[in-house]
């Protein structure tokens, strides 16, 4: 028999405000289902304006059977919606809450819950929450979900454990159904079988086994039935429509020690987007004696969805005691319980067998909710109480439209299909037969990498030797030890955990349901995983201050991307434009702007992309020398990134060394005008308009009128900014910041920078003047203001209003004056240099 009384709260239908009128069943007496509790008032007003408001009266009765116990309102009250929400209205102590039901009957007094009445209300929704690993098992109400948990946490609690949810495949495991695999496990076998026969004075060479034997000796196999592949298809082939697929299944290295380890500090779960026929096989390979798992197993069979992962479905009320490694982060929406795992691809280019439709899935129609309009009441008539679950228990689930429904079946079946059709084309096309081919082809063109991956680059001072290749090179490797540095991060999040558990101060006692508040939030104790793995990860990268470079694309809302949003997490800093506390420039490419003025200023960490995306997969904040933009990145973690085509770049030139005596003859304007077009169609160095970054530049040269640059505005409303131009530190004229013949002196690439970080959207280059020109302007010691030079060529001066060759906007400039002071400083600087 239940010992606390069951709230009962107003319907959300009800006509509100409402006056209790009267209360029609007294404290400490007997009430049978569709007993009359209360009568109450309410003013209807008519729909036609002529037509007075007048009272009207209904009735409430009641949804279950037991003992009143106590009112909470009397005569005369005015209850509203949001009290009736937030508030009991009745109290009722029953003989069987019916909190846990399976088959539709109680489990505790065996009463059927799907008898229904004029009421209304089901007694089967007051349980509605499914909690177990099985799809048949039973449903709980939330008060029953509670307690259960309750009795859990204190079980780990004494035992010094938490709970963990494990993905199997690319977590620690990989899957294919790819027939190669077994052909050449088979291979190795025979080979395996011969040298174990041969004698042992035996002195003919050993013949060569296939190379990928070492790794795949340890690869398990089992077969399923043909139902659990998929829809039988036009291209399948007899053995698989008869037999099934063969599933081969590497596990993950170290997978042994680091269960038995993880066994010891946390109850586990497993939690798989395969079918509940592959996930059973896969436990026995890697769990055989169930010491690990016990049984915990929930496959997509049970859980309700193919695109998502619920850590409510199997801990419903309390996540605290709850951490979860999965390979894939965007199932779980980024959890705080989320350890996330560096995906395991032993099987070259195979993937997730089981998941192969997550990356394209759309995600689904949200759910429709019925809008709540009031009953409209009769006088003559008594209204029916209300149908909705909340009138027992508010946590109840809204029911989900019968369209809705289908539509949801229809979308999985189509995913499946889909699924099933990529598993297919995998056993049909053998990708991995594939691959082996063009490694060995590309090892007999190469004979000095043909120990080596297709994909790990070549040390460019490597000498070929003239060695003979071997017969094959491996395609399959056995060297990942991804679970090695996931079993530390475990270890730590155990430790931090039971520190702080013990060092707790002791909680006060708990608070009655019937004297606490409705929705008051409870502050979480500091032994809580939900804050302990986000803190764990903040101090990744914490103290990094990051400006990305060639990034983030030009037409996107930096904070709203999945990088910007990444770097936060790690406990990074980021900014759109080069501020004075930014520690790190992470990059895509060479040359940006942002690059530039990074080095310039010194002291800024400028490294390549692969860098963030280490560090981010690895959990540790990565040495950023290994990184620098100025050598290639070396492929120390599992996500770099190759390097992008090295630039050609004189060093000397960069540093404004050797090359500042070029002569006027030795100089290829053409090369300087594609430098300077390719540096302005660089994505990095433009604005959604075409027009430079000024937020790049330091702020002594510029000054904007805007506050910031507006990355996210889209390109219907580009963005206009006005600048006014300060004196330079380096000799400028009136129309360039510089004048012709200074940059003469200057290098191409100093030139290209300069030029392109301080373009308005018009290349003074593009305009009719030729060395020549420049050459005995400069001997004649005039200088002329390039506006001058264009107004005698007949082209349209820079200072006057025209269109803009790039997007056709028109652009003011202020420019400060002084130009008798620039000239002379100039013409001082010109007899220095030139003697």
């Amino acid at each position: 028999m239940a010992s606390d009384a069951t709230e009962l709260f107003l319907p959300p239908s009800f006509p509100y405000p409402i006056k209790i009128v009267s209360i029609d069943a007294s404290e400490n007496s007997v009430v049978e289902r569709g007993a009359r509790l209360l009568s109450y008032s309410f003013v209807h007003v008519p729909a036609t304006p002529e037509a007075k408001p007048e009272s009207r009266f209904g009735t409430w009765d009641c949804a279950i059977e037991g003992t009143i116990t106590a009112w909470k309102v009397r005569p005369g009250d005015v209850v509203s919606q949001r009290k009736a929400k937030d508030r009991p209205v009745v109290l009722v102590l029953e003989e069987c809450k019916h909190g846990m039901q399976i088959s539709g009957l109680c489990v505790l007094c065996g009463k059927d819950m799907t008898n229904s009445d004029y009421i209304g209300f089901a007694d089967s929704s007051r349980a509605h929450i499914q909690m177990t690993h099985s799809a048949n098992g039973p449903l709980v109400s939330l008060e029953e979900a509670q307690r259960l948990e309750k009795e859990t946490a204190d079980e780990l609690l004494n035992s010094r454990k938490l709970s963990l949810i494990v993905d199997l495949d690319q977590t620690i495991v990989h899957a294919t159904v790819d027939p190669t695999v077994g052909e050449w496990r088979a291979e190795g076998a025979a080979w395996k079988a011969r040298q174990a026969a041969k004698p042992e004075d035996d002195t003919e060479p050993d013949e060569e086994c296939n190379p990928n034997w070492e790794a795949l000796e340890d690869v398990g196999e089992f077969r399923l039935a043909p139902e659990t592949f998929g829809m039988s298809g036009k291209g399948k082939s007899k053995m698989m429509e008869n037999d099934g697929p063969v599933y081969y299944i590497k596990r993950r290295p170290g997978w042994k020690e680091f269960l038995d380890d993880m066994a010891t500090k946390y109850q586990m779960h497993v939690y798989t987007m395969g079918t509940r026929a592959y996930a059973e096989q896969v436990c026995a390979l890697i769990d055989p004696t169930g010491s690990v798992f016990g049984g915990r197993l929930l496959s997509r069979d049970e859980s309700g969805s193919l695109t998502q992962k619920s850590l409510q479905r199997l801990f419903p009320c309390d996540t605290s005691m709850v951490v979860i490694i999965d390979d894939r982060a965007d199932v779980w929406e980024w959890s705080p319980n989320l350890l996330k795992v560096v995906p395991y691809d032993f099987f070259v280019g195979i993937g997730d067998i089981n998941s192969a439709f997550l990356p394209k899935i759309e995600p689904l129609a949200p759910p429709v909710t019925p809008p709540e309009t009031p009953a409209k009441s009769d006088p003559t008539t008594k209204p029916l109480p209300s149908a909705d679950p909340a009138q027992v228990d508010p946590s109840a689930p809204t029911p989900v439209p019968p369209a809705v429904t289908a539509a949801k079946e229809l979308t999985e079946t189509a995913m499946l299909t889909q699924n099933s059709i990529e598993l297919e084309a995998q056993v049909e096309e053998r990708p991995l037969a594939k691959k082996q081919e063009e490694l060995q082809v590309a090892a007999e063109e190469t004979p000095s990498t043909a120990s080596k991956p297709a994909s790990e680059p070549t040390p460019a001072d490597s000498t070929p030797t003239t060695e003979k290749p071997p017969r094959k090179a491996a395609l399959l490797k056995n060297d990942d030890n991804e679970l090695q540095r996931l079993g530390k991060l475990l270890d730590e999040v155990h430790r931090r955990f039971f520190t702080a558990y013990e060092a707790r101060q002791v909680e006060p006692p708990p608070i009655p349901p019937s004297s606490r508040r409705r929705n008051s939030i409870k502050p979480k104790p500091v032994y809580d995983v939900t804050l302990i793995i986000p803190r764990i990860r903040t101090e990744v990268l914490d103290g990094v201050h990051i400006l990305f470079s060639s990034v983030i694309p030009l037409d996107t809302n930096p904070e709203g991307t999945e990088i910007w949003r990444m770097a936060r997490m790690f406990g990074a800093k980021c900014s759109t434009e080069l501020t004075p506390d930014v520690t790190h420039v992470v990059a895509a490419k060479r040359g940006t702007v942002k690059v530039d003025a990074a080095r310039k200023r010194g002291g800024i960490k400028i490294v390549w992309l692969a860098w963030f995306t280490d560090c981010i997969a690895l959990w540790n904040r990565q040495d950023e020398t290994a990184y620098l933009l100025n050598d290639l990145p070396v492929a120390t973690g599992p996500l770099t990134v190759p390097p992008l085509e090295e630039e050609a770049l004189d060093e000397e030139d960069e540093e404004g060394g050797a090359n500042r005596d070029l002569a006027l003859d030795a100089i290829n304007w053409n090369d300087i005008n594609d430098e300077v077009d390719a540096a302005m169609n660089e994505s990095d160095d433009e604005g959604e308009d075409g027009r430079s970054e000024m937020s790049m530049m330091s702020e002594d040269e510029y000054t904007d009128d805007a506050s910031s640059v507006q990355t996210n505005s889209g390109p219907s409303t580009p963005t206009r900014l006005k600048r006014k131009r300060l004196r330079s530190v380096t000799p400028s004229s009136d129309g360039m910041n510089g004048s012709v013949a200074g940059d003469v002196l200057r290098s191409p690439l100093a030139k290209r920078k300069k030029v392109a970080a301080e373009r308005t959207g018009y290349s003074k280059l593009k305009e009719g003047i030729t060395a020549d020109e420049l050459s005995s302007s400069v001997a004649a010691g005039k200088q002329r203001s390039v506006d001058d030079d264009l107004e005698e060529s007949g082209q349209t001066p820079k200072s006057s209003p025209s269109k803009s060759s790039d997007d056709g906007m028109q652009e003011e400039e202020e420019v400060d004056g002084g130009g008798d002071d620039q000239d002379d400083f100039l013409a001082r600087e010109l007899e220095e240099e030139w003697g």
